[in-house]
């Protein structure tokens, strides 16, 4: 046990030490990434007019696969409305939504023109570059699609970049230079970051599986080292350890106290790569997106022309579409009507001028039903707050939502934004687990904590401080063991000489 803790702990005490530090900023700053709401503030508004071409039309002039789309958006090019339709490998297929024609690609000047609008700092721009692949920003494959893509940079003294898909038209990421310094700080070295080893998802993966599990097994012989070897002494009340070397003594009183921390930290950030999918996904396979939405999202669903539609939005409404998605829900197809406000309004592609409020929670439990055929017993709530597994620090997941509890033997639960019948979270009693394991032990997202700000704050930063000294001792024990080993072999090398 000595030899594990001591030989694993020299590889990994600046891993540790790292990951504690960055902690403390990853407590208010995570990676930086272009958010949704801001996204939706800054696009060009939809002319809801001009969208006179139907998805079905379009699929037929431009011989489209009738089959299931991963998702079908509209979205606003050149002051004219344009659809995305992405496929199953994720790549967009875009064309104008007035004449049916396929987009062409957007050129240096338009990327320009389409980042000064977004960043509404009235800079000039400073420079453009152009990237065909992912880089230290954009590290993560559902980039891929927005590629070759321009970045523009902004001369604004803050360092603002955009990053403008020349395929799309949008700007899908955007950051400063303190957005840069804080991921530096923070997220970069925490989740091991580094753009080379991130963008080759399945060694990154395999990476921090393998330190995870090291760290674990380290903490676990740490703190079976550290119980037995507890001698208390009667001159001294609070003193036990045995060591009369400062460093060790320090690292025997800072494990025993925060060992146990520092092991289900590590623990549970093993628990965050869900290693060997032990953990089913929180969202709905293939297979359930296909009875829940009822046959796929298909073009030919989709046979009125948006104008007509959006027709049935109001005066104020209508000047500030920014997105529309469309979607299916048992048999029926839906546009997602997205305002400039991040609001959603859902209206029926087959009616117009009707007044429609979303659906019950009865007809998601009817779906759900179908979802789960052998159930016999559903319980359908409405949530307007968050419980222990639906919840967001940010308060920005949309309230209210239905909650779905089925009698099965996994005991799933179903959360469901009724304002646009998508499942925005499933759980099962595996996932349930692995929450607690995982954000629980983590991020002590726990309720009665998680959201009691500062007591929260007050907690985290003193178990951090705890793990970070045991982390800080474990380093300076490595750095003099290897200066000894060193000095050893320097004295030995003398001798032979």
């Amino acid at each position: 046990m000595l030899w594990i803790h001591r030989y694993v702990g020299f590889a990994l005490s600046l891993f540790f030490l790292l990951w504690f530090l960055s902690g403390f900023v990853m407590m208010y700053k995570d990676f930086p990434y272009l958010s949704r709401k801001e996204a939706l503030e800054r696009v060009e508004g939809i002319p809801r007019e001009q969208a006179r071409v139907s998805p079905y039309a379009l699929s037929l002039k431009q011989n489209l696969s009738p089959y299931s789309w991963a998702s079908i958006k509209m979205v606003a090019l050149r002051g004219r409305p344009v659809y995305k339709f992405q496929d199953n490998t994720g790549e967009f297929h875009c064309f104008f939504a007035d004449n049916g024609e396929k987009v062409p690609p957007v050129n240096k000047n338009e990327a320009k023109r389409i980042a000064r609008r977004f960043m509404r700092n009235g800079a000039a721009i400073a420079k453009v570059g152009v990237t065909n692949e992912l880089d230290q920003w954009t590290p993560r494959t559902r980039f891929l699609p927005y590629l070759p893509a321009y970045r523009v940079y902004s001369d604004d003294g803050n360092g603002t970049v955009c990053y403008v898909s020349s395929v799309t038209g949008e700007v899908f990421q955007k950051l400063d230079r303190a957005d840069k310094i804080w991921a530096w700080l923070g997220a970069i070295p925490h989740w091991i970051y580094f753009k080379d080893l991130r963008i080759r998802t399945q060694l990154w993966r395999d990476v921090l599986v393998a330190i995870s599990i090291l760290g674990s097994i380290m903490c676990l012989a740490g703190l079976y080292m550290g119980i037995v070897r507890v001698r208390w002494k009667k001159q001294k009340k609070w003193a036990f350890s045995p060591y009369k070397r400062i460093w060790f003594k320090w690292h025997h009183y800072t494990g025993f106290i925060f060992g146990l921390f520092t092991f289900t930290w590590i623990l549970s950030g093993l628990f965050s790569m869900n290693p060997w999918k032990w953990s089913p996904s929180n969202s709905l396979d293939e297979q359930a997106l296909e009875v829940w939405s009822g046959g796929g999202l298909a073009p030919e669903r989709f046979v009125r022309p948006p104008a007509d539609v959006l027709s049935a939005l109001n005066e104020v409404d209508q000047k500030g579409v920014s997105e529309l998605a469309l979607t299916c829900f048992a048999g029926k197809s839906y546009y997602e009507v997205w305002m400039a406000d991040g609001s959603v309004k859902l209206l029926p592609e087959e009616q117009i001028h009707i007044s429609f409020e979303g659906l019950e929670a009865k007809a998601y439990a009817r779906q759900v039903q179908e979802l789960h055929p052998e159930a016999k017993h559903l319980k359908a709530t409405i949530l307007t707050d968050y419980d222990a597994y639906y919840y967001d620090k940010h308060r920005t997941k949309p309230l209210p939502v239905v909650k779905i509890d089925v009698n099965d033997k996994w005991n799933t639960t179903y959360y469901i934004n009724p304002k646009t019948t998508r499942v925005l979270m499933k759980y099962e009693t595996t996932s349930r687990i692995n929450r607690w394991l995982y954000h629980g032990l983590h991020s002590l997202d726990f309720p009665g904590l998680f959201f009691r700000r500062p007591l929260w704050d007050v907690v985290v930063i003193i178990l951090l401080l705890g793990g970070t000294s045991v982390s800080i001792t474990g380093l300076v024990l490595t750095c003099k063991w290897v200066k000894r080993k060193v000095m050893m072999k320097s004295s030995a090398l003398n001798r032979t000489r």
